[in-house]
Parts: C-alpha cells; structure tokens; sequence
C-alpha cells in the first residue's frame, strides 16, 4: 500500500470558504460498503466499476447495490472499462488486470514499474510505471507491452484530451507529459504547479490537479486557460450534473465545487473519510471513500 498512500498522504487540515450563492448543497442520499480502501472508479453502460484496494476486488455497482464481485488481488486500484473488458491497474503488484466482461475470465499482464493509473485510448491501453518513471503501452488483444515512452519523474494519472495522452506527475515534479499515440513524441509541458498529478478531459478541455491547485488547459498546447488554489490533498475532477466541477480533497474528507471556467469555488461539502474517485452515473455523482470501505451516492 505504500505507493499509493505515499502520494496521497498530505498533513495539514484547512477549512475552503464558500462563495455566497443559490446553489443548494448537494444531499448524500446512499452509502454503500465495499470492503477496505476503495480506490479508483470508472462508470461504463450504466455501471459504476470500484477498485478495492485493501480488499483487493472489483465490484460492479448497478443502482444502489453491488452486482458483480470479483476477486483480483491486494492493491487494486484505479479501472478503465469498455464494452468487452475491465482492466484495473495493481500498483504493488506491478501488473494490469484484465477481467472479461463476458464471462468473467481473468488475465494478468507483468509491468516493468508499479501501475497508478490505467487509461484507454486510441486502440491501445496505457498505464503509469510510478517508480520507473514511464508509460506502458499495452495490445489489448495479445496483453503483451507493445512500447514503453520515457516520461521522467513519478508519472501518476493519465487522460486522453486533444488527440494526446496526457501524464500527470508526483511529487518533485513542475510539468505534465503528453504523448502523441501515433508519432510517439513525448513533450513535456511546464506548469508552475508541484506534482500536477491528476489530469482529466472534462468537456474537451484538461483539467489538472496538483495538491492544492485545480488548472483548466489548453488540450492542445497545455497552455494554462485559468488557475485556482483551493486545499492541500486535491484528487479526482469531475463534471456533475449540476453542471459544476467536483473535485474531492482526501485529507479534508470534502469535495469542493468549481464554476466551469474553474475560476471560482462555490462550496466544500462534507465526503467520506478519504473521499478520492469521483464520478458521474446518471444524475448522481459517487465518491470513494479511500481512508474508509465504502463508496457514497451525492444528489446535486
């Protein structure tokens, strides 16, 4: 559990203030245990898909309950899912996990570095070496590693925006890296940001959290479009149906709710111990409670 919990491990405490507005808060209105340290989330055909970390299964959450358990081993994490396979990232394992969403099958891929984050894109399934400091780029057909891109520091999350695979980096780190699938180019892109580990496309746009700072870019370029510090232990984004951006604050146990320019807080609300995934299923948004064992259904 060390790699994860030494990236998301943060020590100070800080209340966010509130903009004054209308906006009503949002309600939690279902909790649902999972076992130890849910951790990363992914919602595909109606299903919200969890990676349990210290429990070590990938649940399927159809509704308010779980419909499919599936064993795969300590240190599961984060998931990506099509229509015919899950695959979630093991970081101390140093493998992926491909379960077959037909039947249930279960087959493993041996990584060189530890995977933090696993992503779909453009044919090809990507994941994060964390300690190698690379990319692997998996053949989803075969499992076999088709290249490896050299990206540099502690790479964490990854997202597809703007035709490019977006890297994120831990700590010690100032930049994010994209990598074009097709020529292969690895840039890095300086932000003036510590460890700007979590990149994700919301809206055709690249949002970017470090720590204690949310930056919405330029998809293309990485040119910063806006900059807004919020807290000290910021995770995931997402977009909710409120039509805000949710972005959970483990050590605080809140999310915090952006204007979509994210230019401005509007709120914290109260989340689960450890609040870490967030994602949209319908209209409802649900957050993983990483420091806890359960995941928790908010309605805007």
């Amino acid at each position: 559990m060390r790699s994860v919990l030494a990236l998301l491990a943060a020590t100070l405490v800080l209340g966010a203030p509130a903009l004054a507005g209308s906006r009503p808060a949002p309600v939690e209105t279902h909790v649902l245990a999972t076992g130890t340290a849910p951790c990363g989330s992914a919602v595909h055909g109606g299903s919200l898909w969890v990676g349990v970390y210290e429990a070590g299964t990938l649940l399927r959450i159809g509704g308010e309950r779980v419909v499919e358990r599936v064993r795969i081993g300590r240190w599961a994490c984060r998931v990506a899912v099509d229509r015919r396979a899950v695959w979630v990232a093991r970081d101390l394992a140093r493998e992926l996990v491909r379960v077959d969403r037909s039947n249930g099958r279960i087959a493993r891929t041996r990584l060189e570095g530890q995977p933090f984050d696993v992503l779909l894109a453009g044919g090809s399934i990507f994941a994060t070496g964390f300690d190698t400091g690379s990319v692997s780029r998996v053949d989803p057909e075969t499992r076999h590693v088709a290249r490896v891109y050299r990206v540099g520091r502690k790479p964490t999350g990854l997202a597809l925006c703007g035709g490019r695979v977006w890297v994120g980096h831990g700590e010690g780190a100032r930049w994010i890296t994209s990598i074009h699938p097709t020529t292969h180019r690895v840039r890095r892109v300086a932000l003036g940001a510590a460890a700007p580990r979590a990149p994700v496309c919301l809206r055709s746009e690249l949002w970017v959290t470090s720590p204690d700072t949310v930056l919405r870019l330029d998809p293309r370029t990485g040119r910063v479009r806006s900059r807004l510090t919020i807290g000290e232990t910021l995770s995931d984004a997402a977009f909710g149906p409120d039509g805000l951006v949710w972005v959970t604050d483990k050590e605080h146990a809140v999310v915090h709710r952006l204007t979509p320019d994210g230019r401005q807080l509007v709120d914290s609300v109260p989340a689960g111990p450890g609040a870490f995934a967030v994602a949209r299923m319908g209209e409802a948004m649900w957050v993983t409670s990483f420091a806890g064992a359960d995941v928790r259904r908010y309605d805007p």
